[in-house]
């Protein structure tokens, strides 16, 4: 019947005419006009048969109406017209677009089925508790399946409404002109000098220093927003206390309204960048990453000062070949606290990794299940409300790992591995975002309460006295011209 669903009324008519033809040569008599009651029961049914053509058209998925929904609560975050390239990740096409949804639909098929995307780490369990979650239910799963399998069909574009509720997590879907996710920023650091990766290097972690222009940053100022801007698609991701976590598919860092992170005068602003690119001749790049800042204005109330902790553990050997190594650690919480964020850190061995809050009582609470780490997503899973956590209580934390030839990420399972700064080497890391319960009532623009201030300052000094910077100092990059050294 599907050869019917365009047929116009004239068609109709010399169809009914045909068939009558058809029906009275067949009868071996001679053709009579159909009577209007014969003539009405043809039109009923060949209209029946239109009817039903076009209502199974009408329900083959379509972009418009269908697809697009799912991919603007899934997917736009990353896959939009100049998307976010932050943990040097940047999506190869924007599923706001119903040409490149098109084209690229069977790999999407692939990618959904096989649970490549969306990419989210967290277990089922958390669905629901943190933000930009990038869940897909079965429903959804086989909407879109649907429509690659049904010709990837456009639609009308007028069908673009938001009829189920769905909405983008990802933010906006355009970039600002000034270039940056979080607006115009107050404050703009780089590197002094381009950082070159050679051609031999495929991973690497060096701290770089972001010097402040001078006189840009007299005195304290609180963070609002943070957003990382990695050079190119070489940056893996971006660890630093100032601006968060840059990693693939994460977008700019914005505290909750009266949170913050106090940046003292002339601060000293570094970053741990992990390089990661095929080595081999040729491959040479130079980054020049950047961050920009955007601080929060005079008369704006502060109650929770943002705090972070690394909580690493050390000190253990993962044997040659064990498929599932477990390392634990644990936190005492010596104040009620609000727990903004959790950010687990392995690498390539990293198998699973799990956060669990033992409450004075003795309770137990999973606060973050991660059964499936991946290296290559790292996630800083940020509450939709901040956690209330009492003082007394325990955060417990495991992680497991695979060095055996199962891990196809496992760059030798031959090996012993320890805790080290190389990616062939491993860590155990549970980055922790947090303030105290009790409001501070700071007012910016006032005179600073002494004791975060001091804090503030005892960390910016702490950092200096700890930083292992990489020396630029040897380095000469008068050879390069526009172009050259970059890919």
């Amino acid at each position: 019947m599907t050869k019917y669903a365009s047929i116009t009324i004239r068609q109709i008519n010399q169809l009914a005419l045909v068939f009558l033809i058809n029906k009275n040569k067949s009868l071996g008599t001679k053709m009579k006009l159909p009577t209007k009651q014969l003539f009405a029961t043809i039109m009923s049914s060949l209209a029946l048969a239109v009817s039903a053509s076009a209502t199974a058209q009408d329900a083959a998925p379509t972009f418009y109406a269908d697809a697009l929904p799912l991919f603007e609560k899934n997917c736009v975050a990353c896959h939009q017209p100049e998307g976010p390239k932050v943990g040097g990740i940047s999506a190869p096409m924007s599923l706001l677009d119903y040409d490149q949804a098109r084209i690229w639909s069977p790999m999407i098929k692939n990618a959904l089925i096989t649970g490549y995307m969306p990419p989210w780490g967290a277990h089922e369990r958390h669905r629901g508790e943190f933000k930009d979650e990038r869940y897909i239910d079965q429903k959804e799963l086989d909407l879109l399946i649907a429509w690659v399998d049904g010709g990837s069909l456009e639609g009308d574009p007028a069908d673009v409404a938001d009829k189920d509720g769905l909405i983008a997590s990802g933010g906006g879907t355009v970039l600002p002109e000034s270039g940056w996710w979080i607006g115009d920023p107050d404050l703009v650091v780089e590197f002094e000098r381009p950082v070159y990766v050679e051609d031999s290097i495929m991973d690497w972690q060096p701290t770089v220093l972001f010097p402040v222009p001078e006189g840009a940053h007299s005195e304290p100022k609180w963070i609002a927003k943070a957003e990382l801007a990695p050079g190119g698609s070489w940056v893996h991701h971006i660890v630093s206390s100032h601006m968060g976590v840059g990693v693939p598919g994460r977008g700019p860092f914005t505290y909750p309204e009266g949170w913050g992170v106090l940046l003292p005068e002339d601060p000293f602003i570094t970053a741990n960048i992990h390089y990661h690119k095929d080595p081999g001749e040729g491959t040479a790049v130079t980054d020049l990453t950047k961050a920009g800042f955007v601080f929060y204005e005079d008369g704006d109330v502060i109650d929770h000062v943002v705090e972070t902790n690394l909580l690493p553990h050390r000190g253990w050997t993962i044997p040659a070949g064990d498929p599932n190594y477990e390392v634990n650690n644990s936190f005492e919480v010596e104040e009620d606290i609000y727990l903004l964020s959790m950010g687990p850190h392995m690498h390539y061995r990293g198998k699973a990794m799990r956060y669990e809050l033992e409450y004075p009582d003795g309770e137990r609470e999973v606060l973050l299940w991660v059964p499936d780490y991946d290296f290559n997503w790292q996630f800083l899973y940020e509450y939709n409300e901040p956690k209330f956590v009492p003082a007394g209580s325990t955060v417990h934390m495991s992680w497991w790992f695979d060095n055996s030839t199962n891990n196809r990420f496992n760059p030798d399972p031959s090996q012993d591995v320890v805790y080290g700064p190389e990616t062939t080497d491993e860590m155990a890391n549970a980055r922790i975002y947090y303030a105290p319960t009790t409001p501070r009532g700071i007012v910016v623009g006032r005179e600073l309460p002494a004791d975060v201030l001091k804090a503030a300052r005892d960390d910016d000094k702490l950092r200096r006295e700890r930083a292992n910077l990489l020396d630029q100092s040897q380095d000469d990059f008068s050879w390069l011209t526009e172009g050259e050294g970059s890919q």
